[in-house]
């Protein structure tokens, strides 16, 4: 079993909060998507034996190519290897939505669409300098689910230090009043090369307390709750059936391959990625070697526990520690920390497994960091 995920490094405009690679010069988009289609025909030999069961464009914004060239890239990935499919998921914009471009997404086969929402507040979408408005956000979502899109899942983010006071509330059941299925809640953080972490620095704006973000987390895990979501990982939320098997997969530890400028990928015990360099990666493609832009990294046994424990505390299920045992010869429970952490409420066992409650998620990471070898 094997994911592909398919890294489009273009945006219309710079958000002020992300560090993801992209760029908003847009008259590369053809050279990209030849390069790309290069990439998947030169790495595909090297996973003979393993079969692709999810297949996930992200970015970037991947709709910004449009359904023609994505199903491109897609059908060379399908002749290239032994699928599988369960899940084709295109991340998406709410502005690339419009009724001729959802139905060209869905007539070349994608199963599960990924919408950039962030907010439905005008201030908040203007100092995000998001392009879409609320209203271009919600119809874009009542007309995927009218063209038969099953599962649809909402971003939106928490811990802003912009907006007005109720403006996460009102965010919320907004999305939660939507035909979607899952929902990808994330704390904004700010990073160095950001327009929120330039402001930061110059003091031209404060983060918001963390009284404010736990606030604003419990309101998220009460409101999805008693909208049916079920908290499986810490940022995701899905209603029966609704989960991502593709980001599930990279929390299992399942191999997946990453093609295009920036993206990484994963075969026990190697991990590697692309340069986060368009130029790069199209002079790699001219030259017929993406070797010579790759960085790449072998997993000691401690490496991947650390990793199991990084991704496995994050859901809901946690882990299992006879297989971490069996699969990294480290043993969870002789970790010198466990039992306070226990003690103290900051893991539980459930049916066998440790995990983190759910009240104690946002804190998860100094909690797993206490446990890592």
């Amino acid at each position: 079993m094997a994911g592909l995920y398919v890294h489009v490094p273009f945006c219309a405009q710079a958000c002020s909060y992300c560090d993801f690679h992209f760029t908003t010069r847009l008259d590369g988009r053809n050279r990209m998507v030849d390069a790309i289609v290069a990439e998947i025909k030169a790495s595909m030999p090297a996973w003979s034996g393993h079969t692709f069961r999810t297949l996930y464009f992200g970015g970037g914004t991947p709709s910004i190519l449009g359904a023609e060239a994505i199903g491109r890239i897609a059908e060379t990935a399908f002749q290239s290897a032994d699928w599988a499919l369960e899940e084709w998921t295109v991340e998406a914009n709410p502005e690339d939505l419009d009724a001729a471009g959802l139905k060209s997404l869905k007539d070349i086969g994608v199963t599960r669409l990924s919408v950039g929402i962030q907010s439905f507040d005008p201030v908040v979408l203007e100092w995000m300098r998001r392009i879409h408005s609320a209203e271009t956000a919600e119809s874009s979502i009542h007309r995927a689910a009218e063209l038969g899109f099953e599962h649809i899942s909402l971003d939106l983010m928490y811990g802003l230090p912009v907006g007005p006071e109720n403006r996460w509330h009102s965010d919320l059941q907004r999305a939660l009043a939507l035909p979607a299925d899952h929902l990808s809640c994330y704390i904004l953080t700010a990073e160095p090369r950001t327009l929120y972490g330039h402001q930061l620095d110059k003091g031209q704006l404060t983060a918001p307390p963390d009284e404010q973000v736990v606030q604003e987390y419990q309101e998220l895990c009460t409101a999805t709750e008693a909208a049916g979501f079920e908290h499986y990982e810490v940022s995701n939320f899905a209603r029966a059936g609704g989960r991502s098997r593709h980001n599930s997969a990279y929390w299992d530890g399942t191999p997946y391959l990453g093609v295009g400028p920036g993206a990484h990928s994963f075969n026990t015990p190697k991990r590697w990625w692309n340069a986060r360099s368009n130029a790069a990666f199209l002079r790699a493609s001219e030259q017929g070697n993406f070797g010579d832009q790759q960085s790449f990294e072998l997993l000691s046994n401690a490496d991947r526990f650390n990793e199991a424990l990084i991704t496995g505390l994050r859901r809901t299920e946690g882990v299992n520690p006879s297989a971490l045992l069996e699969e990294t010869g480290q043993d969870l429970l002789t970790q010198e920390g466990l039992e306070a952490l226990i003690a103290d409420g900051d893991c539980e066992w459930h049916q066998g497994r440790l995990r983190i409650p759910e009240p104690r998620w946002p804190m998860g990471d100094a909690i797993t960091l206490k446990l890592m070898c």
